[in-house]
């Protein structure tokens, strides 16, 4: 997978949290960026932890941080909890790119236009539709367009979750989405040839594969 996201350009590799340091390596001197997440899929992890494993993928050599937030601190209203976890989170990821999974088909339009905003507030680079895992649910063209519509220009807008075919692609893009996140990225640019996959990806998750 490392090597297909060299071959096609995309751009950054999405491993698991163990696999960066491998990814890391490998990728060395290439233009494509370490990726990883944490904290998926339920957000329910401690602050701590997720500080922690923040810190800790940074330093073997993470380029970008995918993180969910304990989305039940929004939904039982503890508001504080909510923007204490999003500030640490931030902060921890120092340089790093950090991106929020907003896990928008688990949430009301309030809730999601809450956590919207506090996320913004908070200084994420990104926010994501969804982890692809739960709840979360795909990426649709309704769902990218509302985060698109309420964030502001320095804030990209990321599609994650059933993204499978270049049309599904394109339509993203045009809703608003500044990256896509996929497990397909080799199919979806090749228009459906598989090529050089050999489907060392594919028991990963939805968080696992390629960024273009």
């Amino acid at each position: 997978m490392l090597q297909e996201c060299v071959d096609y350009g995309f751009d950054g590799a999405m491993v698991q949290p163990c696999w960066v340091d491998l990814a890391a390596e490998t990728l060395d001197g290439t233009d494509v960026s370490v990726c990883t997440a944490l904290g998926y899929p339920l957000g329910g992890d401690r602050t701590i932890a997720k500080v922690t494993g923040i810190r800790d993928t940074v330093a073997a050599g993470a380029d970008e941080i995918g993180v969910m937030a304990n989305i039940g601190y929004l939904k039982s209203g503890d508001y504080e909890a909510f923007n204490e976890e999003l500030e640490a989170l931030v902060d921890a990821s120092g340089d790093a790119t950090i991106k929020l999974m907003l896990e928008l088909g688990g949430l009301t339009d309030a809730e999601a236009e809450r956590e919207i905003e506090y996320a913004v507030e908070a200084g994420f680079d990104y926010l994501k539709n969804s982890s692809g895992f739960g709840v979360g649910g795909k990426a649709t063209v309704d769902r990218v367009g509302f985060i698109a519509e309420r964030v502001p220009e320095n804030v990209g807008v990321k599609a994650s979750g059933g993204i499978k075919t270049a049309s599904d692609a394109q339509a993203l893009l045009e809703a608003g989405a500044d990256l896509l996140g996929a497990s397909s990225g080799v199919e979806i640019v090749t228009d459906g040839e598989p090529g050089s996959r050999d489907g060392s990806d594919s028991t990963a998750g939805a968080e696992t594969g390629d960024e273009y």
